[in-house]
């Protein structure tokens, strides 16, 4: 059975990765237009893989964070 907590970690969890989600979307038109203008491949893949990595460690923290910042709220409030 999921507590008041979890669900609440979750949802936090959930609401920085949607709204991470619609800052990428944005990033991705910018970069799509830098790749058109790029020939050399190997320099877009190194900024991929640089790209990724940051990413998921963005989302990861952010995730945990926001799920904790959420419970904290919670407990604040009763």
């Amino acid at each position: 059975m999921m507590t008041s907590s979890s669900f609440l970690f979750m949802l936090g969890g959930f609401t920085f990765l949607f709204a991470f989600s619609w800052f990428k979307d944005s990033a991705m038109e910018v970069f799509k237009k830098g790749l058109a203008s790029n020939d050399d491949d190997t320099a877009v893949w190194s900024k991929l893989v640089k790209v990724f990595l940051v990413d998921w460690l963005v989302c990861v923290l952010g995730a945990l964070g926001t799920g904790a910042l959420f419970v904290v709220v919670l407990n604040l409030a009763y």
